[in-house]
């Protein structure tokens, strides 16, 4: 799945490698994903007011959470 998502974002970035778009997903919205190359890891951020970045491991999310991502992803590429 992993791989799927990292190559999604590769495409619809179009050379860059973090999407900004808000991803709903269960209860919490994302403002952006990102696959980091010098990290090897696919980032999930969420951006409060006061210009904190919180940030999720894509590994680290359940496989439920993973594929509605990849779904959603999906979406937008089709």
């Amino acid at each position: 799945m992993r791989e799927k998502v990292k190559n999604i974002i590769k495409l619809l970035g179009l050379g860059i490698d973090e999407l900004v778009i808000d991803l709903k997903i269960d209860d919490v919205t994302f403002n952006s994903i990102e696959w980091s190359e010098e990290e090897d890891k696919i980032l999930l951020h969420i951006f409060e007011d006061d210009d904190y970045d919180y940030f999720i491991d894509f590994d680290e999310l359940e496989e439920d959470k993973q594929k509605k991502i990849y779904v959603l992803l999906s979406i937008i590429y089709n």
